[in-house]
């Protein structure tokens, strides 16, 4: 019985251990780390994912992650650092494939990808790798191996009909409170990624609404949880000094992370929009400081 107890506690133990470890892994990416891999994702929508999966652990909303589009790993890897143990991860795409994507909105090398993920600690073990068009992969897929997923970032092609058949694929496998993270939203050099998401959402099988815009990321999720996760976001320090405004959008009140500098704007205006976008942490210690020194 005391042997049967001791080992219990000694297992409870070394879980605790580990989770303490993987936040403090994925703390360290999106401060920093992230840095070290080729790709796109700015510190802004790191953070906001990172809290998306932060509150979703605290909540015991549970489900694997999903990424379209992975490139060198550089979302992916954030995604993987922010699973529970027990939780797998599939990532879809083309890699060396090329002639399949229409737009070259993106040159991902499988190898770099593999390689960042071992430096990151990412094991294979329940993680699938489909080195294939979106287009053709199906809910099932994703279903039979994996599960549902509870964070699933769109980051593939760019053109309307594949934005609609990845928001799809997404809303297909999707875990009860579950959220999808649209890169591209709204971007002037890809009007279609916006063109693509209205003509899924004008169709979309479920009542899933937008939350919040980020720095380049549209995150949706099922219109009940849209205050969990707004709330989730407000509490955040940094994100709320670096928040632009909160604006109507789909009948939906949204907290919108990013200002567009326009040439016209004052310089002063200029640095600050600059600093928001590409040093957030250090505009936010900024905006603390001037507000004691007041």
């Amino acid at each position: 019985m005391e042997f049967r107890l001791w080992t219990t506690t000694r297992r409870a133990k070394c879980e605790a251990e580990t989770m303490v470890a993987s936040i403090d892994a994925l703390r360290r990416y999106v401060a920093g780390d992230l840095r070290k891999v080729d790709g796109w994702l700015s510190r802004i929508d790191a953070e906001i994912l990172q809290t998306v999966l932060t509150a979703q652990s605290a909540s015991q909303i549970s489900g694997s992650v999903a990424e379209i589009g992975v490139h060198h790993g550089k979302a992916f890897i954030l995604l993987c650092l922010g699973r529970n143990n027990e939780e797998a991860a599939y990532c879809i795409d083309i890699f060396e494939d090329q002639h399949l994507n229409q737009d070259a909105s993106g040159h991902g090398n499988r190898a770099i990808f593999e390689q960042n993920l071992k430096n990151f600690g990412i094991s294979n073990d329940r993680l699938v790798i489909d080195a294939r068009s979106s287009e053709i992969v199906c809910a099932d897929d994703l279903l039979s191996r994996v599960g549902q997923v509870r964070l699933f970032s769109v980051d593939g092609g760019h053109w309307s009909s594949i934005v609609i058949n990845d928001l799809a694929l997404a809303e297909a496998t999707l875990a009860p409170r579950g959220v999808i993270a649209l890169d591209d939203f709204h971007r002037s050099e890809w009007p279609n990624v916006s063109d693509g998401y209205f003509k899924w959402f004008a169709g979309r099988k479920s009542p899933i609404v937008p939350f919040a815009i980020g720095s380049n990321k549209l995150y949706l999720c099922p219109a009940d949880d849209v205050r969990f996760y707004q709330g989730a976001l407000s509490a955040v320090p940094l994100l709320e000094d670096i928040k632009s405004k909160m604006i109507e959008f789909q009948e939906v009140q949204v907290p919108v992370y990013q200002s567009f500098i326009q040439t016209e704007t004052k310089r002063i205006e200029r640095v600050k929009g600059y600093l928001k976008a590409f040093h957030p942490g250090f505009f936010s210690r900024l905006k603390r400081l001037r507000k004691r020194m007041r």
